[in-house]
């Protein structure tokens, strides 16, 4: 029991990170809109989740995935492979059209990816907030 949730909120927080680390990659280009020969990019968050997460239940391995970490002494922990950095896993945006100076940053298409990250970065706060109450509930309830 105690392991699904570890899971789970693991799950959470890693899904947190990335939120907040693409958020930093939107605010990036979004700075540099005036840039010359700036190139926007940006992370394709499901395969960054699943490597990070190591999960590949869709069947196939993710490019981004490391091989599993062995434990060769009884006090190791487990490693999950998540050596890869988000740096690693930034492309470039394809599509878009350079301005005259060389700079590829669509201002409304980062404008629109930074609104949806807000509000899934928000969304998935409150549901670990919510589970945490829920659990906090759960734990004071049996006391009585």
């Amino acid at each position: 029991m105690l392991d699904k949730l570890a899971d789970t909120m693991q799950f959470s927080a890693e899904a947190l990170k990335l939120r907040a680390r693409r958020q930093e990659i939107l605010t990036s280009n979004i700075t540099n809109v005036d840039t010359p020969n700036y190139k926007a990019v940006d992370m394709k968050f499901n395969e960054a989740l699943r490597a990070a997460t190591g999960d590949t239940a869709s069947g196939q391995a993710s490019a981004l995935s490391s091989p599993t970490l062995a434990v060769t002494h009884k006090g190791h922990m487990a490693g999950n492979g998540q050596a890869m950095s988000t740096q690693a896993m930034l492309q470039f945006r394809r599509g878009n059209n350079p301005a005259v100076d060389g700079n590829t940053v669509d201002i409304e298409r980062e404008r629109a990816a930074f609104a949806e990250n807000t509000v899934k970065y928000e969304a998935a706060l409150r549901s670990i907030n919510g589970r945490i109450s829920t659990l906090k509930q759960a734990m004071g309830s049996g006391n009585q």
